[in-house]
């Protein structure tokens, strides 16, 4: 018994639902994936890992995350995943506080993406990046 439509197929009649095509979109490879703008500064910070402060230095900053290079660890193969994070910006007095993933180790530096920051440390962030 032969098949008969009964509709018209929803290709034909534009009833299927747009897709999203995000291959022409600009894809950051490498060492540097940031979408946001990132500045170069040169400032200890502390990385508290287990309830422990031990000394950084952070390399560059943006509004996503911060590279640093630890300068004082506990003696681990691997440093920590998650950490908290406190630092102040040059020319501000106030201290900013996050909560961080290590998302890449690559030599002795280390890429940290923001997990929680506080409005207030986000505000200060972003008024840093824009006036500089």
């Amino acid at each position: 018994m032969p098949k008969t439509k009964s509709s018209p197929r929803p290709e034909t009649t534009g009833l299927l639902p747009k897709t999203i095509d995000r291959r022409a979109q600009r894809r950051t490879h490498g060492p540097d994936r940031r979408s946001g703008k990132r500045v170069t500064v040169d400032l200890f910070m502390n990385r508290f890992v287990d309830g422990q402060p031990y000394l950084c230095r952070m390399l560059d900053i943006s509004r996503t995350g911060a590279r640093l290079v630890p300068i004082l660890e506990p003696d681990s193969k691997r440093g920590p995943r998650y950490m908290g994070l406190q630092f102040q910006l040059p020319d501000r007095d106030d201290v900013i506080t996050a909560s961080g993933e290590a998302i890449r180790r690559g030599g002795k530096t280390v890429g940290i993406r923001f997990t929680n920051l506080p409005p207030d440390s986000a505000w200060a962030i972003e008024s840093f990046l824009s006036f500089v």
